[in-house]
């Protein structure tokens, strides 16, 4: 038999022993029933994994907000080191759900924007540092959907665009100045 064929089934072998192992350990009927201060135990360094998992990641982003742990309902601030708010919202079953609200590290509002059951849906606005909307459009299942309007920071309309989908339709002409 020629050396890649034995190779070959070697591995098949190896793997078929690797799934019957399995297997057998999952099928164990004898399974460990847990007592009550086991199943605290487990669920306690369950959420203290998860929260380091939130904590490295909201380091990479400090802009992500994240659920005290993965089923939490109910409202949620995050604040900067200062104590000004940086988001206040909601999540229902760890998912952002409803109105949630951005600030800036001076406490003015940086964006207001929507959540169903996670996805991003309903109307979106952001703001520059100095107050005025800086673009304003609609989500729709996650996707931006409907006429989005871009300001620049005195407030002054500068570009409107049709999204459809996620996707640019068509930019739209800006009012002509009287």
């Amino acid at each position: 038999m020629p050396l890649k064929e034995k190779n070959n089934l070697m591995r098949a072998g190896a793997c078929l022993i690797y799934c019957l192992a399995f297997c057998l350990m999952g099928c164990n009927s004898n399974e460990k029933e847990w007592s009550p201060a086991e199943k605290q135990l487990r669920d306690s360094l369950s959420k203290v994994a998860y929260k380091l998992k939130a904590d490295s990641m909201k380091r990479k982003n400090p802009l992500l907000f994240m659920p005290p742990d993965s089923l939490y309902s109910g409202d949620y601030t995050d604040k900067y080191s200062s104590g000004i708010i940086k988001f206040r919202g909601y999540y229902r079953l760890g998912q952002p759900h409803g109105q949630w609200m951005s600030f800036y590290p001076t406490g003015l509002l940086w964006s207001e924007m929507h959540f169903d059951k996670g996805l991003r849906h309903g109307p979106n606005v952001t703001y520059h540092e100095n107050g005025k909307i800086r673009y304003s459009g609609f989500y729709k299942n996650d996707q931006q959907d409907s006429i989005w309007s871009y300001y620049d920071s005195t407030g002054k309309l500068a570009q409107k665009v049709l999204f459809q989908k996620d996707k640019i339709v068509r930019k739209l002409p800006l009012p002509t100045p009287k």
